[in-house]
């Protein structure tokens, strides 16, 4: 066995079986695959440890000891009494401020939830036109070789003639020119179709050939999709969110009256040597208690942190604005580019079906030893190309429909 031969044998041994995945399945592997979306659901999980850190309204405990000598009277050393051993919990228990604060903070999980979803669409979208566009190089690959057979089938009959002298050197020349640009033509779309599967493999993080399942044209457009595209929107919901947490946020800022009340429970195991300084004295000191206090003066901070909260506001009410427009042109654009799509798709079909008549007459002819020589092979010829726009019809008809359900909330599900 000749070593080129052998080193084809391998590489074709290397590689996985064709495996039939629906769109669904490709873009469910791509989104467990992504990188990006690893990435985003990291900063979620960061956007929720930080709210859970910035809620000042989750009580605390803490046991500890203050050992220390006193000459005399003791008194607190870094706000603690000597004692042998301390158990204290506290909680804060009503603050605007902090409150408002924590609001700002939950809702930037929000804001990293939809920006990890919104990839995810992205992510789903790239995967869908891969899905459609390996399905169509496969078609063009094999309409390619159809098309160089028949220019083949053409060149060796100029040849035949050229030696009869019933075809001049430039006829056959240009039969020459035609089968070479057939045979690039053919190059090319194994090239598309070999770098298009390579980037799927990668996307889908597995080596495997994909056999895309056909297109299904009949996609109806389900009533008030409108409201679904917006209901599903994963950042139009979470402007709406914001928007709703920074009025109440603002709501607390604005405020006359806003008090700070904390509540802390303590226990102290206090030096038997302290006894001979007070008149009742008791190792054991428990003591609860609560603080109730009211800022008086704060040097513009309250009205600098309300102003704050007003821009923000506004811009997320731009934004959501802005968000609500985004969504009804791309819906309108899905639509149209699915109407299109089917409709271009059809009338491939069509084509596609006259072509193959044609070709099924030209042999006809042929068996009965009339019509033209060269009548077989450009039927054929017509048919690849009738081919190619099937196949492309098909991916675009493919891409459209998963744009659409994209934009609806449908995929990823």
């Amino acid at each position: 066995m000749s070593r080129p031969i052998a080193v084809l044998l391998l590489a074709a041994a290397t590689i996985a079986p064709a495996q039939t995945l629906s769109l669904e399945d490709v873009v469910a592997r791509a989104i467990a695959h992504s990188p990006d979306l690893r990435a985003l659901e990291g900063a979620v999980a960061e956007a929720r440890a930080n709210a859970a850190l910035g809620d000042a309204f989750r009580p605390a405990a803490s046991i500890g000891a203050t050992p220390g000598y006193a000459t005399g009277l003791p008194t607190a050393v870094l706000g603690q009494v000597p004692a042998i051993g301390t158990v204290e919990a506290h909680r804060l228990l009503y603050d605007a401020s902090t409150r408002a604060e924590q609001i700002e903070t939950v809702s930037q999980v929000d804001a990293a939830v939809a920006r990890l979803e919104s990839r995810k669409r992205e992510v789903a979208q790239s995967a869908a036109d891969l899905y459609a566009r390996v399905a169509a190089d496969a078609g063009l690959v094999g309409s390619a070789k159809r098309r160089v057979t028949a220019y083949e089938t053409i060149a060796a009959r100029t040849e035949a003639l050229r030696r009869e002298g019933r075809a001049r050197d430039l006829d056959l020349h240009r039969v020459a020119l035609q089968v070479s640009s057939a045979n690039r033509t053919a190059l090319q779309a194994k090239t598309r179709l070999d770098l298009d599967q390579l980037r799927l493999r990668h996307m889908l993080g597995e080596m495997l050939n994909v056999t895309p399942t056909a297109a299904n044209a009949a996609l109806p457009f389900p009533a008030g999709s409108m409201a679904q595209a917006e209901a599903n929107d994963p950042e139009l919901r979470s402007l709406v969110s914001r928007i709703e947490a920074f009025r109440s946020a603002l709501g607390l800022r604005e405020r006359l009256f806003q008090p700070s009340i904390a509540a802390q429970v303590q226990y102290l195991r206090l030096f038997d040597r302290f006894r001979r300084y007070y008149l009742n004295f008791k190792p054991d000191d428990f003591s609860v208690g609560a603080t109730v206090t009211v800022p008086m003066w704060t040097s513009g901070r309250r009205a600098a942190a309300s102003a704050r909260l007003t821009a923000q506001l506004e811009q997320l009410t731009a934004q959501r604005d802005a968000r609500r427009s985004e969504i009804e042109l791309a819906l309108r654009e899905a639509e149209a580019d699915v109407i299109q799509a089917v409709a271009e798709d059809e009338l491939a079909a069509r084509a596609r079906s006259v072509a193959a008549e044609s070709v099924r007459l030209a042999e006809e002819l042929e068996r009965e030893g009339r019509g033209e020589a060269n009548d077989v092979p450009l039927a054929q010829i017509a048919l690849a190309d009738a081919d190619d726009d099937v196949a492309n019809a098909s991916a675009h008809l493919v891409t459209a429909r998963a744009r659409l359900l994209v934009v609806l909330g449908e995929l990823p599900r």
